[in-house]
C-alpha cells in the first residue's frame, strides 16, 4: 500500500508530538519532590501521622498535613520551623485532620516538632524525619 507524502508528513507530526508530550511528562514528574510521611506512637499505639508536602515555593506554599489517629480526648499540635532561616513559621493542630500552609523558601530545611496534648498534659513525640533520618527540605 502506497502512502502519499502528505500522509507520511501527518504521521511524522503525530509521532513527534507524542514523543514531545511523553518527554515533557517524564521531566515534570522527575522534578517533583517526594512527600515526607512520618508516624508517631506513644503507649504502644500509633497516635499521629504527619505529612510534609514540599511545593514549588515560587508558586505555592508548603503544606503540613496532620492526622490524629486515636480518639482519646487528646489533640496533635505541631510547631513548624524554617531551620535554615532560624525562624518559627507557625503551628498546626487538630483532633481529627487538618492541612496547614507555610511559606518556606526553596531549599530550606524544615523542622516539625510533634506533640500530643490535652488540657492536663503535654507529650513531645518527636520531630518529622525523612526515610533516611534527615530533616525534610522545602
Amino acid at each position: 500500500m502506497m502512502k502519499t507524502p502528505l500522509a507520511r508528513a501527518g504521521i511524522t507530526v503525530v509521532m513527534a508530538t507524542g514523543l514531545a508530550l511523553t518527554a515533557g511528562v517524564s521531566t515534570a514528574s522527575a522534578a517533583a519532590k517526594p512527600n515526607t510521611v512520618d508516624y508517631f506512637s506513644s503507649g504502644g499505639k500509633q497516635r499521629a501521622m504527619v505529612v510534609f508536602e514540599p511545593r514549588d515555593s515560587a508558586k505555592d506554599d508548603e503544606r503540613v498535613d496532620v492526622k490524629d489517629l486515636s480518639k482519646d480526648n487528646h489533640y496533635i499540635w505541631t510547631e513548624v520551623y524554617d531551620v535554615t532561616a532560624r525562624k518559627l513559621k507557625g503551628h498546626c493542630q487538630t483532633a481529627s485532620f487538618t492541612s496547614c500552609a507555610f511559606a518556606i523558601p526553596e531549599g530550606h530545611k524544615v523542622r516539625i516538632n510533634v506533640y500530643r496534648m490535652n488540657k492536663n498534659d503535654v507529650d513531645f513525640m518527636d520531630e518529622v524525619h525523612t526515610k533516611s533520618g534527615k530533616l525534610p527540605t522545602a
